[in-house]
């Protein structure tokens, strides 16, 4: 696959400029609703567009769905503004979105895998009062201590009871308003995803229709993707990279594909083949499975393969190139740009990078003190969130640039590199280590995947770094020794490493490196 070189670079980027640009005249205060309704009205409204587990449906009953819910839902919602989302990878979930879309209400989307106090914070930061669900979720992902524990703070509305009450007369309400084509008149176009709470009490990023709309057509402005092409999305809608997987799609008449777990590593390869999919997006960890269960054909359908959320680990793209003759294409973002910010694609590929910058997008590198190679990312772009609502605080809107948290670098040709989390540093007698090189340096020693670095406080030298591994027979001596050969710091050993079997991860697939750093606490103490 031929890397873009510097003469082709220019001439590149400014067809994708321009190619965006023109997709995004007159698209402001954007309302995803509306959008909804025009791609029905310009792919056809009996194009089949979302499929899961349970059902196929079209555009036309899709709609039809959204009208009739969001009627049901206008006497139990009528002063509210944020509605917490607590549902799984389903129709269901689509169709209560975007009944909240055109009520002009704003969906919270809650993630089911945080512990019910970090939920509770959620709904608090949000001031979020009633939760929409559904029963048969909760029972079978066994989640009724947590909905009772909700249930304290905020009513629940279950999706069931509300589909018992709809009449003959509510379906009629709904088929008149799809027959005139009846659009929403919202002033307020917003969505809430929520930071994981890596930090502290979990952040609530405000996102506009129009950067959601925005990074769609960012996305699409640099990748090949027709209505011949289907997506495959196992990743939840309360992550922002599984919300973008359903709104890229299902607006510009991508037909769709949904799954409800991520974790499903046996299953997913084998509905990939049988469903012909050509679109996948997940993490390094969740590629890796899928990789370890797959048959050499499962993956024969698709064109591309995306990862982002957490470094692609280099072991895990060579498996996909041989096995299943596939370039992952590795991109990068974060919640608060919705989430696309870069991009390898076909046409434009450099191994070890997360591409170039999506159009629309501005950058600055601010400086670190300690760290010599790139500084911290800075961006700019109609995908930027509008602001934060902080637990106890409120909303506050975002002045000028966005601080990305991630140290990275940009070469000549545009193609970024992400060296760490800012946060991904541990301050050793004064100087930065980085924690994911820690991690890079023993998979090279031991030729193993299975290495997580976390820093705890110490009392000589300000913090010292814990390294978990999966591997049982790695040995201290044998890393230490590793790193004196290669004649870099010794900073970069461990105080510490120590045998795990189990490997948290978040919601999104990415590694829980908080319940990691609390058992090194006490493993220190």
């Amino acid at each position: 696959m031929k890397v873009v070189g510097p003469q082709d670079v220019d001439k590149s980027e400014k067809t994708i400029e321009a190619k965006f640009i023109q997709s995004m005249q007159s698209k402001k205060n954007v309302n995803l609703f509306n959008e909804l309704l025009e791609i029905a009205r310009r792919v056809g409204p009996n194009a089949k567009i979302v499929e899961d587990i349970r059902a196929a449906i079209s555009y036309k009953k899709l709609i039809l769905s959204i009208y009739v819910l969001s009627l049901k839902l206008k006497a139990h919602l009528a002063k509210e503004e944020r509605i917490g989302v607590l549902l799984p990878n389903a129709i269901g979930n689509i169709v209560t979105i975007f009944s909240l879309f055109r009520m002009g209400k704003t969906p919270a989307m809650l993630n089911f895998s945080m512990g019910a106090e970090s939920l509770k914070d959620c709904c608090e930061t949000a001031s979020v009062r009633t939760i929409l669900t559904s029963r048969v979720f909760i029972e079978k992902g066994n989640l009724q201590a947590i909905v009772d524990f909700l249930a304290q703070g905020c009513r629940i509305l279950y999706l069931e009871d509300l589909q018992k009450t709809i009449t003959l007369g509510d379906k009629i309400k709904g088929l008149l308003l799809y027959l005139a084509g009846k659009r929403s008149s919202a002033e307020v176009n917003e969505m809430i995803q929520f930071t994981s709470g890596t930090e502290s009490k979990p952040k609530g990023v405000v996102l506009s229709h129009d950067n959601l709309f925005a990074n769609a057509k960012q996305a699409l402005a640099v990748l090949d993707i027709d209505n011949e092409d289907k997506v495959f999305n196992s990743l939840p809608m309360f992550h922002c990279f599984g919300l973008m997987l359903v709104i890229l799609p299902i607006l510009n008449g991508i037909p769709l594909y949904l799954y409800p777990s991520p974790l499903h590593y046996k299953e997913i390869p084998q509905l990939v083949r049988k469903t012909k999919s050509t679109i996948m997006c997940g993490t390094s960890t969740f590629l890796e499975g899928y990789a370890a269960y797959a048959d050499d054909q499962d993956f024969a359908s698709m064109r591309y393969v995306i990862a982002g959320g957490e470094k692609l680990k280099a072991e895990v793209a060579q498996l996909w190139h041989q096995r299943f003759a596939i370039t992952i294409l590795e991109g990068y973002g974060v919640t608060e740009t919705a989430p696309i910010l870069s991009l390898n694609t076909p046409a434009a590929l450099r191994k070890g990078t997360v591409g170039r910058f999506v159009p629309g997008v501005e950058y600055k590198i601010v400086p670190v003190e300690g760290i010599a190679k790139g500084g911290n990312l800075h961006v700019k772009g109609p995908n930027v969130m509008k602001g934060y609502l902080i637990h106890g605080k409120g909303y506050v809107p975002l002045q000028g640039w966005h601080d990305c948290g991630d140290i990275a670098t940009v070469d000549e040709d545009g193609f970024i590199s992400i060296h760490s989390r800012l946060k991904r540093f541990a301050k050793i007698g004064g100087e930065m280590v980085s924690l994911n090189l820690v991690e890079k340096l023993a998979m090279e020693c031991f030729g193993h995947t299975g290495f997580y670095a976390v820093s705890v406080p110490a009392e000589k030298k300000g913090e010292q770094v814990v390294l978990y591994t999966t591997k049982e027979d790695a040995d201290e001596k044998v890393l230490r020794r590793y790193i004196m050969q290669q004649k870099l710091s010794a900073l970069l050993i461990p105080s510490k490493m120590t045998y795990t079997n189990v490997v948290p991860l978040l919601g999104s697939g990415k590694t829980d490196y908080v319940t990691f750093t609390e058992k090194a606490k006490q493993l220190t103490m």
